[in-house]
């Protein structure tokens, strides 16, 4: 008796779920018709990794043309982690807001409450281990009409490798250049050309990614993107658009989450904090203009003294 309720639960459940994904589907595809502001507003993604993060916002300020807002969410697992993200807020102190995982119940209220602070615009997401390869005119970014779109900031015509599958992967069979920015179908692309709905540089309105926030199930950064996954059947009819060349490049130097076990370097994120409190920095100028093959790749950190 007792599995046949269980068996029942699990039907209602998946039944529940079927109609609040179709309601959500329909909700979505709503935003995409509406009117929204051409403000751009990035969302970081940090953990236990201060350094990491000074390099990705050094680099960001370093190749920005055009305004975009940015804030960051981030959680510290020590007190000193914590001590290093202090300094971190300190040396952006009034160009990037910083809020603390830890003042909310869940990652879940800790992003609504972000996004929901934010104007009707666009937005893209980005992690810790990410910086800046080139720059980035969100002058034009702003122009880019979403409605049948998604603009990615990471993908780029030298991208023939998928590191996280460890993989070749063939360029898109209708990709276009035109000018300086390449289309295709995310229908028709494979493995990072197939994948649209990242949490690396991929922009997307405000009001969609409200509905994300408020109405999918999650507890990380990881299990946000896992969650967005459900959604895939409505986003991969969308056109990609890209640069020519990529625009940011994912360092996975560690792992800082335990729900994936994503393939990573083996520089330990404690190991930085020591050298950050030793006063080092990465030295993040060494990416600009690097020519990556892949989304994601692991190199080599050159550091110098910070100030």
């Amino acid at each position: 008796m007792s599995l046949l309720i269980n068996r029942v639960k699990s039907y209602v459940k998946l039944c529940l779920w079927g109609i609040t994904h179709y309601s959500l589907i329909q909700l979505i595809r709503q935003t995409w018709q509406s009117k929204h502001g051409s403000e751009i507003n990035a969302i970081v993604f940090s953990k236990d990794r201060a350094m990491q993060l000074h390099a990705l916002l050094s680099s960001f300020f370093d190749t920005k043309i055009g305004e975009c807002r940015i804030v960051v969410i981030y959680a510290a697992s020590t007190e000193t982690h914590r001590n290093a993200y202090d300094e971190v807020a300190a040396i952006f102190h009034n160009r990037v807001k910083f809020v603390e995982q830890g003042m909310f119940t869940s990652l879940k209220s800790c992003l609504v409450h972000t996004v929901s602070d934010l104007p009707n615009g666009k937005i893209f997401f980005l992690v810790d281990d990410i910086v800046f390869t080139e720059v980035v005119d969100y002058r034009f970014l702003a122009s880019v009409n979403l409605s049948d779109t998604i603009f990615s900031l990471r993908m780029g015509e030298h991208l023939d490798y998928s590191y996280v599958v460890a993989s070749k992967q063939p360029l898109p069979v209708a990709l276009k250049v035109q000018e300086n920015y390449l289309t295709w179908n995310w229908r028709e692309g494979s493995l990072d050309w197939g994948y649209p709905l990242s949490v690396d540089g991929h922009i997307f309105t405000t009001a969609e990614v409200l509905l994300w926030a408020k109405h999918l199930n999650y507890s990380s950064p990881s299990s946000f993107e896992g969650s967005l996954q459900r959604l895939r059947p409505v986003y991969i009819c969308k056109r990609g658009m890209s640069f020519r060349k990529s625009r940011l490049v994912n360092i996975p130097a560690n792992r800082v989450q335990s729900e994936v076990a994503n393939f990573h370097g083996e520089v330990h994120q404690d190991d930085l904090l020591m050298q950050w409190n030793a006063g080092l920095a990465i030295d993040q100028s060494k990416f600009i203009g690097w020519s990556n093959c892949s989304v994601h790749q692991e190199a080599d950190f050159k550091f110098i003294r910070r100030g």
